[in-house]
């Protein structure tokens, strides 16, 4: 950000070098700094800078500087190609929306729904590229279970079946947003997709993170095994504990958005 504020300083001092004199100045003044009057084309011609961040690559900007006779222009616009860009995860599916890069597809994976300890979110775990540090057995340890889908119902033919991720990279976008109960995302918003809120089911001992699983939710060939491990439900409003009937029903599941900008 000092870069860009001292460019900017800098484009002022250039401009100003190029004020128009008026007819009572004096002659000799006229006279002695007409060397150093440039063509309209000069004037006019277009600088392009790119700044280059040292520890911050998030400063790292386009700067478009323009000297014509009405004054500067600047135009900044962020340097995707220098570490821009959200990186989400799609739950239930193997791709990302159109014009959207898939960084890896992957396993759901998490803690068993009878287990204490463990952690609490997914997460996508990679099928290739696998590496290892250490051949050594680390004694005491949690595990990591594929994840399946439980649904208990005419929503989805799921059940059983391990639910599959894909990484997707966003480089036009900062910012992202799970919006639960809703299958549109706000004004000026972006959808990455729509779909169902899950979590583990409330008597189990596992307390989940809930996430936005899509609503055309894949399948991992293969997995219609019934082997537990990371569970995933359906999520019901309860409208009668503080959760307002209106817009929510009682039996019906909530939905979920992934909106970007």
């Amino acid at each position: 950000m000092k870069r860009i504020l001292l460019l900017a300083f800098l484009a002022l001092w250039i401009s100003s070098s190029y004020c128009t004199r008026t007819d009572d100045e004096d002659t000799d003044d006229v006279a002695e700094n007409s060397k150093f009057q440039e063509t309209d084309d000069d004037i006019n011609s277009e600088l392009a800078v790119d700044t280059e961040a040292t520890d911050d690559k998030a400063e790292q900007q386009h700067i478009g500087l323009k000297l014509g006779n009405k004054g500067i222009v600047i135009t900044l616009t962020p340097d995707y190609k220098s570490g821009g860009g959200i990186v989400y995860t799609r739950w239930g599916k193997t791709t990302c929306r159109n014009g959207v890069e898939l960084v890896y597809a992957g396993y759901a994976g998490g803690s068993d729904y009878t287990e204490y300890g463990g952690g609490a979110n997914l997460l996508c775990m990679p099928t290739t590229g696998v590496g290892h540090l250490s051949t050594q057995n680390p004694g005491h340890h949690s595990y990591v279970y594929g994840s399946e889908y439980q649904s208990h119902n005419k929503i989805w033919s799921n059940h059983d079946w391990n639910v599959p991720c894909a990484v997707c990279y966003v480089p036009d976008k900062s910012t992202k947003l799970q919006l639960p109960g809703r299958t549109t995302c706000p004004d000026s918003w972006t959808q990455e997709y729509k779909g169902y809120l899950m979590a583990d089911q409330r008597g189990h001992r596992r307390n989940a993170v809930f996430e936005c699983i899509d609503e055309a939710g894949e399948r991992i060939s293969g997995t219609n095994r019934d082997t537990n491990g990371a569970l995933l439900y359906f999520v019901m409003p309860r409208c009668d504990r503080g959760i307002p009937c209106g817009p929510y029903n009682r039996n019906i599941a909530i939905t979920c958005s992934i909106c970007t900008r």
